[in-house]
């Protein structure tokens, strides 16, 4: 019985991991129609063992103009590893600069070992700015975790 329990324990999260990674890109796909507000590019770099942190710069470019970003993030769940995300996308609803700063959640399963598969993100901050986001992870990771991205203009 214990052994099968643990089969079950360690199969979950590779489940879990698998319909997210399923599923996310149609969830982007399926809202295509809107016209995107701006454009942002990310570096983020992550560290972390049970516990991660993370950090990086990005720019905001929205209305001819380009906005220097800085970025924070911690998360939470079955974290190991090290890694840096080379992120670009677009951003919806926003019609103040400042709207961009706040809190992004998600639930995300991640991996890299040298060069990853591109990954994809949708986010949004209380704001009600969104961000479709893709992007390469390279390093050598392995995450189910729950996290937040927090974005600050520099």
């Amino acid at each position: 019985m214990k052994s099968k329990c643990t089969k079950i324990f360690f199969a979950l999260p590779v489940l879990v991991a698998a319909a997210l990674l399923t599923l996310t890109p149609l969830t982007l796909m399926a809202s295509g129609h809107e016209k995107p507000s701006a454009t942002i590019e990310l570096i983020q770099w992550k560290v972390g063992f049970v516990i991660g942190g993370g950090g990086g710069s990005g720019t905001l470019n929205f209305q001819g103009d380009s906005h220097k970003l800085k970025i924070k993030g911690l998360r939470v769940g079955a974290v190991v590893g090290v890694s840096r995300a080379d992120i670009k996308g677009e951003v919806f609803n926003l019609t103040n600069v400042k709207d961009i700063e706040g809190n992004y959640k998600a639930f995300q399963t991640s991996g890299a070992f040298a060069g990853g598969p591109t990954k994809f993100w949708n986010l949004k901050n209380d704001k009600g700015v969104a961000l479709k986001l893709q992007g390469a992870q390279a390093g050598l990771e392995l995450a189910l975790d729950y996290g937040g991205m927090w974005l600050k203009l520099k």
